[in-house]
């Protein structure tokens, strides 16, 4: 899905949910939340989808998650999604430069080896890898020094505006849980270096997310560093969850043919929400 569908996609969701927007890109695009309210003063859950550009994929899931109302019946907390975190890299990837101002074009071909094809890019529209630019042991295990397709950690943590957008906007909610969607491979992603009580706690959710999915939970040995699960996990202490939705047999980006069947195994998520919920709030785990 490309930023004017997602655009065309957001008047409808207006007359049903709170839409807002949280900041501008570099590129004066918007970053918008579409929130399903049960109450004022109540937890939310964050899905945040769209991070990586050539995943794109992932805001047609949560978009499909919402035109099939599955928050609707939610009543015990609020469920806010972000379907698209990195909407200049998207542009990028689907309309290739001439999405972006002028003045970056010459910048950005010689990132990309002056190609035109811009459909397996990752970073946002200034070559910064959101998901390494997040306050989490920053500027461990670099990809790259310099801006790239993908693996640019940034200048310096949240120095990326989508990145100080998504920060501040979890910081000032603070969720119960975070859910960030990316593809492919099907498995999942919860530790980060928590410990005790809270390993196992993000664990027991991580495993529920993995039954309803059949996806595969998948323990990295701590070798990432800056992503939005890392922030959530270090920094704010709550539950964090990375999905990567696909079969690994799929090319990037994937194809909106296989929406469906990669839906069909996300189509719990609010039993699954309610169950993280429930375990966020035991205070054995705090």
């Amino acid at each position: 899905m490309d930023y004017k569908s997602f655009l065309q996609k957001l008047e409808v969701y207006k007359q049903k949910y709170k839409v807002q927007s949280l900041g501008k890109t570099q590129f004066n695009r918007e970053i918008y939340a579409v929130e399903k309210t049960s109450g004022e003063g109540l937890s939310t859950a964050f899905l945040v989808a769209g991070v990586h550009a050539r995943e794109h994929i992932t805001t047609d899931l949560v978009c499909k998650m919402l035109d099939e109302g599955l928050f609707d019946k939610i009543e015990e907390f609020n469920v806010c999604i972000i379907p698209m975190a990195n909407p200049d890299g998207i542009e990028l990837c689907t309309g290739g430069v001439l999405s972006t101002p002028e003045k970056y074009r010459k910048m950005l071909l010689g990132i990309n080896s002056d190609s035109p094809d811009f459909s397996l890019w990752k970073a946002n529209g200034m070559g910064v890898d959101i998901n390494n630019n997040f306050d989490a042991r920053f500027g461990t295990n670099v990809g790259s020094h310099i801006p790239a397709s993908q693996g640019f950690v940034g200048w310096f943590a949240e120095s990326a505006k989508e990145t100080k957008i998504l920060a501040d906007f979890t910081r000032a909610v603070l969720p119960f849980i975070t859910i960030s969607y990316h593809s492919k491979g099907e498995e999942i992603y919860y530790n980060f270096f928590q410990k005790d009580a809270f390993l196992e706690r993000d664990k027991l959710i991580a495993e529920r997310f993995a039954a309803s999915t059949g996806y595969a939970i998948k323990n990295p040995e701590q070798t990432s560093s800056g992503g939005y699960k890392d922030f959530c996990v270090e920094k704010l202490k709550i539950p964090a969850l990375t999905i990567e939705v696909g079969s690994d047999s799929l090319s990037h980006p994937i194809s909106e043919e296989y929406l469906t069947e990669i839906y069909e195994k996300h189509k719990f998520i609010a039993k699954d929400l309610k169950f993280a919920y429930n375990v966020a709030r035991d205070k054995s785990y705090v």
